[in-house]
């Protein structure tokens, strides 16, 4: 063989040799607990890539940074800050990713050959070459398939994403409305207590004078003890309710307590909703739920895997153009290759695929009809708050004219400041009654959001919470 042919295919072997190979080197990238720690721990409302995030979702510039808590900006925090998003985040990154990756073509191969005969065959020169370039092709569209596959599974870690985003927004709901609620039964507490004091501080005066029961007496002490316990154990609690919402927002409680968590002043609807039917949520629920869409999504999913496997009946071919020079002879040569053994496996692969298309079909139903009846009862379950609900509502105004006919005997002087003030008390409980039924609708309200796995519209009723200095 002559040394430039030698040369010649020495330097194109090393030359697509290296143009098959990756260029990127590998860099380490260890975690550091301690390093991860500080990270956690210096979230801030004044991070610059926070306020940055903000303007791009639509906040406006005179809303940043917060004045206060409510369920919009604790959404906003949580969606920026809360490390679940994050891991779902980079899973639809890479999810997304692979659609490029399924679409990549196949790659090719080369094959070199060197030998050295000892002549025994009289050859003319005793070194052999080979150089063979294997091009794969494929029969039919089964990259455009797993390219489609890959979609719907992007789709489905899209869906994940919403669902986690979802997920913390209810959560927060859920916790602001514990957290007001328990705002609420302090001020209430706060208000039954200074009626108890009253009372008892008249109650001493009369039996010191000796015109009182020592027993009433007895009894209104031993009612505004418990009172009292009851408002140190809840207002032991207040903080417990505010490192929860910092949780939900993945802020540190410190973070959180910056600002204050803002007065709830979002009326809630009472008759207007209660005529919300449960056949509406249904419909409602049954096409835009995320886990529907996410459900349809893996459907999608199943289909593709069954097209992949039909197209795989038809096997990729891979053309093999190679050059020899043996031995003093130079041979071109074309070779073909496949893999005849899909033919016997294909079936089984394509049942396989079907059967699992037939069970992502099943779980769908399965889902739908779970819809349905979570729809069904926490609709009951809102419904009975809202009766609930009127129900104190009838109640407290009836205890509030009960307390104005009160007030007008002893403007009259017909009655004592003893018996405003036990009247008084009726109202307080009253209160306490409307005040958790409220809460309780709101509850309900989000809990109805949560099955429609979207915000429901408010309309301009006038159920609200209840006015303490009423």
């Amino acid at each position: 063989m002559q040394p430039t042919f030698r040369n010649t295919f020495s330097i194109c072997s090393i030359t697509l040799i290296l143009l098959g190979c990756a260029h990127q080197t590998y860099s380490a990238k260890p975690l550091d607990a301690a390093q991860s720690a500080r990270k956690l721990s210096q979230k801030s409302l004044d991070n610059p890539e926070f306020r940055a995030y903000l303007v791009r979702n639509g906040v406006a510039d005179t809303a940043i940074p917060f004045q206060s808590w409510d369920l919009s900006t604790l959404t906003h925090t949580a969606l920026f800050y809360h490390t679940n998003l994050v891991v779902v985040k980079e899973k639809l990154a890479l999810a997304e990713y692979s659609i490029q990756a399924a679409g990549l073509k196949p790659a090719l191969g080369i094959n070199g050959t060197i030998a050295r005969s000892d002549r025994a065959n009289g050859d003319i020169n005793p070194m052999s070459y080979g150089l063979q370039v294997d091009i794969p092709f494929e029969t039919t569209a089964k990259r455009a398939v797993k390219v489609e596959e890959a979609q719907h599974l992007a789709e489905v870690a899209r869906m994940d994403a919403a669902e986690i985003a979802w997920q913390l927004r209810h959560q927060l709901q859920i916790d602001l409305i514990d957290y007001q609620a328990h705002q609420h039964q302090l001020t209430l507490l706060q208000q039954e207590i200074a009626l108890y004091r009253q009372l008892v501080d008249m109650l001493q005066k009369r039996v010191a004078t000796g015109l009182g029961s020592n027993t009433e007496l007895a009894q209104y002490q031993l009612l505004l003890q418990k009172s009292q316990i009851q408002l140190r154990n809840e207002s032991a609690k207040t903080d417990g309710y505010k490192i929860k919402l910092a949780a939900d927002t993945g802020l540190s409680y410190a973070q959180f307590n910056v600002i204050p968590i803002a007065p709830l002043t979002e009326a809630i609807t009472a008759q207007a909703q209660s005529e919300i039917t449960a056949q509406a949520l249904q419909t409602d629920a049954l096409i835009n739920r995320i886990d529907i869409r996410r459900g349809l999504a893996r459907y999608a999913v199943a289909e593709s895997k069954l097209k992949l496997e039909i197209a795989k009946q038809v096997p990729d071919i891979t053309l093999t153009p190679g050059y020899i020079f043996e031995f003093g002879d130079r041979i071109w040569s074309l070779g073909l290759g496949t893999l005849l053994n899909l033919l016997q496996q294909q079936p089984t692969l394509i049942h396989e695929a079907e059967l699992l298309r037939t069970i992502e079909g099943a779980q769908f139903e399965a889902l739908q009809a779970s819809v349905i009846a979570q729809v069904e009862q926490v609709h009951a379950q809102y419904q009975l708050a809202i009766t609930t609900f009127e129900h104190a509502k009838e109640s407290h105004a009836a205890q509030r004219l009960y307390i104005a006919s009160i007030q007008k005997q002893f403007d009259a002087g017909l009655i004592d400041r003893v018996a405003l003030t036990q009247a008084q008390l009726v109202l307080s409980v009253a209160n306490q009654d409307l005040n958790n039924a409220t809460f309780d609708v709101l509850k309900k309200r989000a809990l109805l959001e949560n099955v429609v796995q979207r915000p429901l519209p408010y309309d301009n009723a006038t159920l609200r919470t209840v006015k303490h200095d009423e």
